[in-house]
């Protein structure tokens, strides 16, 4: 796990290169995977390219592509300048325990269990670039209901890498147990017939990252609880 001041990502209006040259396999792809997955929406997502450490952080060039595109890329894994950068806001009850959601049958990654995240998209664009704190906020309040204007946020993000994919995170300490904000997340689920949550997940310990948790999130789950005061 990396420590990082934070992450500076440039929006390319440009194709980005890779998707421009296997935009025919990218299309039969998606053709299969709505035979599969009919669920899925294509929507306008953002890809990476030329990611490399700069000044403490994260810089690059993004670049607006078809969820497709993504969907091929993690099947393929291409040998290729392509990085799949996500955010995610870990949230830390007052009594101690991280805040985790697992994915609905209806979503891409159904019964992974993680911190609430998103593939960026063009609402994360501010002034030309990437707004990484606006896209972790927004995929809280839309998935949980929580507001994190409140939360108390570490002054840094942590990374973790594998191959070309990068994830981020910033924990976020509220001043709610785990019992009032797992209520607080289920309820905002109830009410809202699209919810992409399952259930809620409290974890107390490095011992509860599971097999449903991806490598991302177990590396995170293990890292807080190691040092969970770590600045």
């Amino acid at each position: 796990m990396l420590s990082l001041d934070g992450v500076r990502l440039a929006v390319d209006a440009a194709e980005h290169p890779w998707r421009f040259a296997e935009q025919a396999a990218i299309e039969a792809h998606w053709a299969r995977e709505q035979v599969e997955r009919p669920f899925l929406f294509n929507g306008t997502i953002l890809m990476h390219r030329g990611l490399r450490m700069e000044a403490g952080g994260i810089a690059g060039v993004s670049h607006r592509a078809p969820y497709a595109a993504l969907l091929h890329w993690i099947r393929t894994q291409p040998d290729a300048d392509v990085w799949h950068l996500f955010a995610s806001a870990v949230m830390l009850s007052s009594d101690g325990a991280m805040m985790l959601i697992r994915m609905a049958a209806h979503t891409a990654n159904a019964g992974k269990v993680y911190a609430p995240a998103g593939t960026l998209d063009e609402s994360d664009i501010r002034d030309g670039a990437i707004d990484i704190e606006g896209s972790m906020r927004r995929e809280v309040m839309e998935e949980t209901g929580i507001d994190l204007a409140g939360a108390v946020g570490d002054s840094r993000l942590f990374c973790w890498r594998y191959g070309r994919r990068v994830a981020l995170f910033r924990r976020f300490r509220l001043d709610q147990p785990a019992a009032l904000l797992a209520a607080r997340i289920a309820d905002h689920a109830a009410r809202d017939p699209g919810s992409e949550i399952e259930d809620v997940v409290v974890v107390r310990g490095s011992s509860d990252a599971g097999p449903s948790m991806p490598p991302h999130m177990q590396a995170m789950v293990e890292f807080h609880f190691a040092a969970p005061d770590f600045r």
